[in-house]
């Protein structure tokens, strides 16, 4: 009898330790439009898999590493030194670390991602990298094959977005923008290497020039100042032949906006824009036109017709170029708009779609049948997280001291483009998007969003 009795005692007190036993997750956000809603996602079924989660800035997490809980830090991709320094910090503190960079689809740019991106002082310290597909991986391990263990294939939560399943959550956002725009063609772009070295009267600053030729090679720079002007000419022939359309100009997050301004401001139905989740403004669309974007993988991925304006000859592969209906002439885009535009549909497999969802398997696991996010909670499970973890973040006046200097630094306050980055997250914000996903999914139990500092939150689930 007795010993029944403690066999009773050490099973419930294993479940007792199971249900306390829950891990900190961190995730850190430098633009908002791109990856909120991804971590958002990952976040909503993390509290749901018995994890807490603080959300926010990244250079607001890094320095709050010091003052948190130990727990799983799943940093989003730097350049080395970057990275090193932030992976340092996590590990000095007693987090497990874990990396997804968010350039890691599509390496178009392979070289400079093994130059800026991999080193093994950060390997040494990484438990686990988490890569978008079998490229990433292979390029990972032909230059570090003992590190292969650690490399291991999830696919990123933001191509999750993209699937049937969860379209449902931009169906708001995406009529709203119907409504302002009408009809409208969204193009896409990727020109910092041009916008930032400007001015007003688009004269080009050399010693920007110098620098990005240092960072990006000679070549580069030069080339995205031809294919800027190429796309400023193409944007103007599409408006003054489709005046029934409106053309929406999204400019990359770390790009100069008001170079698109001024260039075009002639052109009475083009809209320089860069708000909320590209997944709104896809769907929204009737057309995507871009050339070597990530929106163009997305658009594919989301069945609408996609354009790579390709008017330079290549000098790389480039996959969302591939994945693309590929033309070289302005009259070829308005070819597509005359003949092909309304009767489009993806299934038809004209423009060898079939063939293209192939070729983007191997670059993506979210391809394949189960979600990132599954495969992410999936290797989190297997790490043995620190058991005495705090029901909630304590605001003591250390970490409350760091997150305000964080806050303060000059920065945040004139740097234009770190500014547009991230210009505001609110509980409102997050409780909408988690909202959204709980109509999907019909879980029961509500999920609690506290403001821990501007732009940083606590993500717990009720109970």
């Amino acid at each position: 009898m007795k010993f029944f009795k403690r066999m009773k005692e050490r099973l419930k007190n294993k479940m007792t330790d199971e249900i306390d036993h829950k891990p900190w997750l961190y995730l850190p956000i430098e633009t908002k439009v791109r990856e909120l809603d991804a971590k958002l996602l990952l976040a909503y079924y993390a509290v749901h898999h018995n994890y807490r989660v603080v959300l926010g800035l990244s250079g607001m997490m890094e320095e709050a590493l010091e003052c948190l809980p130990p727990g799983i830090f799943l940093d989003k991709g730097y350049i080395e030194n970057d990275k090193l320094r932030r992976f340092q910090q996590a590990k000095k503190y007693g987090h497990k670390l874990l990396n997804l960079h968010e350039e890691g689809f599509p390496l178009t740019e392979k070289e400079i991602y093994i130059q800026k991106s991999l080193d093994q002082k950060s390997f040494n310290l990484l438990d686990y990298e988490c890569c978008w597909g079998e490229v990433q991986k292979n390029i990972i391990i032909s230059q570090y094959p003992g590190e292969a263990h650690k490399c291991v294939i999830t696919g990123n939560p933001r191509f999750d977005l993209l699937q049937t399943k969860y379209r449902s959550l931009f169906n708001i956002g995406a009529e709203a923008i119907k409504e302002r725009y009408g009809d409208f063609v969204l193009i896409n772009t990727r020109f910092p290497a041009y916008t930032k070295t400007v001015n007003e009267k688009g004269k080009v600053n050399v010693k920007i020039l110098s620098q990005l030729e240092r960072h990006l090679g000679k070549y580069g720079p030069r080339e995205i100042l031809q294919l800027y002007k190429q796309f400023i000419v193409m944007i103007k022939a599409c408006s003054q032949r489709y005046p029934h359309l409106h053309f929406v100009i999204r400019p990359h997050p770390s790009e100069v906006f008001s170079v698109y301004e001024q260039d075009l401001k002639e052109c009475n139905n083009v809209s320089v824009v860069h708000e909320g989740n590209v997944i709104n403004w896809i769907l929204a669309s009737k057309l995507v036109i871009h050339n070597g974007c990530t929106t163009g993988a997305e658009a594919f991925l989301l069945e609408k017709p996609v354009i790579s304006y390709v008017p330079l000859k290549e000098r790389k592969y480039d996959l969302p170029n591939e994945l693309s209906i590929k033309v070289a002439k302005v009259k070829d885009i308005f070819q597509f708009i005359d003949h092909d535009l309304n009767q489009y549909d993806f299934n038809s497999n004209k423009f060898n779609e079939q063939r293209k969802l192939q070729l983007l398997k191997g670059y993506n696991a979210g391809v394949q049948d189960r979600f990132a996010h599954e495969n992410i909670l999936h290797l989190l499970n297997k790490i043995p997280a620190p058991k005495a973890s705090p029901d909630h973040i304590e605001m003591n006046a250390q970490l409350l001291s760091k997150l305000k200097r964080e806050n303060n630094k000059r920065i945040y306050k004139t740097n234009p483009i770190v500014m547009q980055k991230f210009p505001s997250l609110t509980v409102k914000e997050i409780n909408s998007f988690l909202t959204r996903i709980n109509r999907i999914e019909r879980k029961g139990k509500r999920i609690l969003v506290r403001q821990l500092y501007d732009k940083f939150f606590e993500i717990t689930l009720e109970g």
